[in-house]
């Protein structure tokens, strides 16, 4: 099999994330996620956030010496710096509604660890950007504009948090993976690769969120 032209890999890595991504979100309402929040359901999306902006941090933190391209090394880096940054924040706002900012952190969802057990197990900067950053995380914008929608009413600053910190932080980074793709994704077994981690870090994502979404107090 011969390698793709970048645009096209990129093309089709995206038909396959935006095919999981209308599945998963056919599937949310069945098990819960635009429920009416709570005060005990906002804490639990915050302690749940800690737990994805760190394993981001932690999971790329290990490739980014190996970025050969410092315009891209960079902006890595920041982004890495970024999501200890979300953390941080995350973890001052859980702090603030007297809940504990470690919770779910030291004691993981089943479905959660395996997530992120897997993206720390792939073996290429590209397969990890291809199913982390090119892939569920593309998700993080669309499900926490339901989120800020949902919980502004109850709780103004945590909604200000998600808007004015997190998602703009996000917009300022997208560029990045699809260039890192583009640059060093660039054989056809790289490729292949890269296609295979998209599929299984959004199929195991759709099975974190399922758990978490049931695991909420009523």
């Amino acid at each position: 099999m011969e390698a793709l032209k970048a645009e096209e890999f990129l093309a089709q890595l995206i038909s396959c994330r935006e095919a999981f991504w209308e599945k998963m979100n056919a599937e949310r309402k069945s098990y819960g996620a635009e429920k009416p929040l709570s005060a005990a359901i906002v804490l639990r999306r915050l302690q749940f956030g800690v737990v994805m902006e760190r394993k981001a941090a932690e999971v790329t933190a290990r490739w980014v010496g190996q970025i050969p391209d410092l315009d891209l090394q960079q902006p890595m880096s920041e982004y890495v710096v970024n999501e200890l940054k979300h953390t941080s924040i995350l973890r001052k706002r859980i702090a603030e509604l007297s809940g504990d900012p470690d919770a779910l952190w030291n004691q993981p969802l089943k479905e959660l660890k395996e997530l992120w057990d897997y993206h720390a197990s792939l073996e290429s900067l590209c397969e990890l950007i291809a199913s982390v950053q090119f892939g569920h995380e593309e998700f993080f914008p669309r499900t926490s504009k339901s989120f800020i929608a949902r919980v502004e009413s109850i709780d103004p600053q945590t909604a200000s948090v998600y808007r004015d910190t997190l998602l703009a932080d996000e917009a300022g980074h997208e560029w990045i993976a699809p260039e890192i793709l583009r640059r060093y994704a660039t054989d056809a077994k790289t490729q292949k690769k890269c296609l295979e981690a998209l599929k299984i870090g959004c199929e195991l994502f759709g099975k974190a969120i399922q758990s978490f979404n049931q695991s909420l107090p009523a």
